[in-house]
């Protein structure tokens, strides 16, 4: 399906991103809430509109219907929205497919129970695989794999930091309140050093 394709004036691709993602919530509201054919949309999520609403349903907690969507339960997804590409088509159906669409459930105060947990989300996948052999759940665990990958090379800059600054770190580690406002205040280490020793002789 052809993608539009946005001018710079409309936005920038975060801004862009969160107006598709609203598209795509009141989509799956209005095909699963509401029995709307959503003729665009359908085809993402792979289901028809029986068939979806009993994929919700089959997730309900006791106590837990339809009447109690946001209040009780929302929609949400396994791997979240941000994690995908929207100018790509497979990303799309990965992202909205129904296997990677949940029932979250809420608290008294209406927020989330649980956020995204990737070892939790590769548990998920990898078991549905293994007992289904449902070929695009295998999309979404090399997505994971992915994103795992993007974790441990995003570590490496943090590593080097560490590293780098191994010394210095270590002396800051045992700065108080005093030390950092001396510091913060242009002095160095050794100045600062200096400076509360001589406080402590003073205070002897």
């Amino acid at each position: 399906m052809a993608r539009k394709r946005y001018t710079k004036q409309e936005g920038s691709p975060e801004t862009l991103k969160i107006r598709e993602k609203r598209k795509w919530q009141i989509a799956l509201r209005r095909y699963v809430l509401e029995k709307l054919p959503c003729t665009y949309y359908a085809p993402y999520f792979g289901l028809d509109i029986t068939t979806m609403r009993s994929w919700f349903e089959s997730q309900f907690k006791p106590g837990v219907g339809w009447d109690d969507f946001g209040v009780k339960w929302q929609f949400d997804h396994i791997i979240p929205v941000a994690y995908f590409d929207f100018s790509r088509e497979e990303e799309l159906k990965s992202c909205w497919g129904f296997p990677n669409l949940r029932v979250e459930h809420l608290d008294q105060n209406k927020e989330a129970v649980k956020g995204f947990n990737m070892l939790a989300a590769r548990n998920f996948f990898k078991e549905l695989w293994e007992k289904t052999s449902y070929a695009p759940l295998l999309y979404m665990l090399n997505k994971l794999d992915e994103l795992e990958l993007s974790e441990i090379l995003s570590i490496t800059t943090q590593e080097a930091f560490l590293k780098e600054n191994k010394e210095y770190l270590a002396v800051l580690n045992d700065y108080g309140q005093l030390e950092f406002e001396l510091l913060n205040s242009g002095k160095n280490t050794d100045e600062i050093k200096k400076e509360t020793d001589f406080l402590k002789n003073l205070g002897k």
